[in-house]
């Protein structure tokens, strides 16, 4: 039986420079916090990548932090930190279909990926995003939601992910997983499964 493939986003198929979201914010904002630890504490409670409002997100963290920077400029510097992994993309339009995405996103992201690489989720079959289902990578309902959608058991899915405890989860609800480390590792992997299968 064929396998099932699916993809991780960040880090896989796209690469994430959160860095450069904080170089544009830092000098904007007050110099005595710790802006990672504030920005990780507030995303969490607005709950933005499991359906939370980014705008609101937004009005929270700003006076906290005395950013002076506006809701439009902050959203397009929040957004502007990928880039593609063209080998990786060349590997998922080689790879048979069915073919999923599964990421832990928001609402901004995925609008900003859909304008700038809408032919990067048009591979996919279905996409499963944590920020429209409402859960997130490694709670067991994000992968049961992709079995929904491909109508196969839990043992036919392969999932590539580059973070341990998403990988971890996946192998938790019966998937083969592989934390990537790379394009050539990844293959290797696939065709041990693929030999397996």
């Amino acid at each position: 039986m064929a396998l099932i493939h699916v993809f991780d986003l960040g880090n896989v198929l796209l690469f994430v420079n959160e860095r450069l979201f904080f170089e544009k914010v830092r000098p904007r904002c007050r110099r005595d916090i710790d802006l990672e630890a504030v920005f990780s504490d507030r995303y969490e409670r607005a709950r933005v990548d499991r359906g939370g409002d980014f705008t609101r997100f937004y009005e929270e963290i700003a006076p906290t932090i005395d950013l002076q920077m506006e809701l439009d400029e902050f959203r397009e510097t929040w957004n502007d930190i990928f880039d593609p992994n063209p080998p990786m993309l060349d590997v998922v339009r080689q790879t048979p279909r069915p073919r999923y995405l599964l990421s832990n996103t928001n609402e901004p992201h995925v609008k900003w990926i859909s304008e700038r690489y809408a032919d990067i989720l048009s591979l996919f079959d279905g996409c499963v995003l944590s920020n429209e289902v409402g859960v997130r990578k490694p709670d067991a309902g994000i992968y049961r939601h992709v079995e929904s959608l491909s109508g196969q058991p839990s043992e036919r899915h392969v999932f590539v992910d580059d973070v341990p405890a998403f990988v971890e989860g996946a192998r938790a609800v019966g998937w083969r997983a592989i934390l990537f480390q790379g394009v050539e590792d990844y293959l290797n992997r696939v065709r041990e499964f693929e030999t397996k299968n």
